[in-house]
């Protein structure tokens, strides 16, 4: 009876959503039918062709009912509708790579490639409002991992951008100095990639202890009190607590993947800050534990989107 009921659920989904396949395998006949392009355009278009119908006709419709369902998706699949964009731009250089273990590549395809690797960096970059604005905390978690995933795409398609211009103007004039400079790049991409995920996991452990440490003052201020204790222990365990909020803001506005602010994502947005401050002081300043419950519930989110994150030796 139990695998009966375990099939079932997982089948119930498959009956509900199976149209939305129609997405999936439009979008992947398209890819594939862009990567054949490059090779034989009567096989490639015909592809290009079946898969704009599935995804458009067939699938449209039933990714609408899907998305209405429930309020992240539609969030949600701003992030799905980018990544797709990013994933077909990239299918001229992912061809040219192919070309290049072939021996047929050109350098046309190099300038072709470095100039398209160049907007997929800037895209990546300068997309960044298309990442949800509701739920902020709710979709913290996915935030976080997002703002580290497109940092390392932009890093890469802008040192890939560099090494195709490199081949392109010296793959057939010098090519031993141009092997040495690939692997340079290589190096130099592992690099940074470790430095956006060291910084990631960095700023996670500063906001969990500082979390840590605001729970503790609020718990205190909202624990039975002691009679022995008069308004002046009150008043500092307040102070505390909202010199703890101070320290923990500082970390909830930083960013998360890079130093410079202007093409890096926050934490937190601004307004969202400023919301859960204002939940935070009321809760500092009410000895009320029913009033304080919204603080400690957005808290309580938040530390559990960077207790994954944790890492002392970052």
């Amino acid at each position: 009876m139990t695998l009966v009921v375990l099939w079932r659920r997982a089948l119930d989904p498959v009956r509900t959503h199976w149209r939305l396949s129609g997405v999936g395998f439009g979008f992947l006949a398209i890819v594939v039918g862009r990567l054949l392009v490059e090779l034989n355009q009567s096989f490639g278009m015909p592809l290009i062709y079946i898969g704009s119908s599935l995804g458009t006709c067939d699938g449209g419709k039933a990714l609408r009912q899907f998305l209405g369902a429930k309020p992240l998706r539609p969030g949600t699949w701003n992030v799905v509708g980018v990544a797709m964009l990013l994933s077909l731009i990239a299918t001229q250089p992912a061809g040219t790579a192919v070309k290049t273990l072939w021996g047929t590549a050109q350098p046309r395809d190099y300038w072709i490639t470095a100039t398209l690797l160049a907007a997929i960096c800037v895209l990546t970059l300068l997309l960044r409002p298309i990442e949800p604005s509701d739920l902020i905390l709710r979709r913290l978690h996915g935030r976080i991992r997002r703002a580290a995933l497109s940092r390392t795409v932009a890093n890469a398609a802008g040192i890939g951008s560099v090494a195709a211009l490199l081949a392109a103007r010296f793959g057939e004039t010098y090519p031993a100095p141009l092997i040495s400079a690939t692997l340079t790049l290589l190096v130099a991409m592992i690099v940074v990639t470790h430095k956006t995920y060291a910084r990631t996991r960095k700023l996670c452990t500063r906001v969990h202890t500082g979390i840590d440490t605001l729970l503790r003052d609020m718990e205190g201020l909202h624990s039975a009190p002691d009679p022995a204790e008069g308004s002046g222990k009150l008043t500092d365990k307040r102070m505390a607590a909202r010199r703890s909020w101070d320290a923990l803001k500082r970390g909830l506005r930083t960013t998360i993947d890079s130093g410079y602010r202007p093409l890096a994502m926050p934490f937190l947005p601004a307004s969202t800050i400023t919301d859960l401050e204002i939940k935070v002081l009321n809760a500092i300043d009410s000895a009320d534990f029913l009033k304080a419950a919204p603080a400690y519930d957005d808290l309580r989110v938040i530390l559990s989107a960077c207790s994954a994150r944790i890492d002392e030796l970052a």
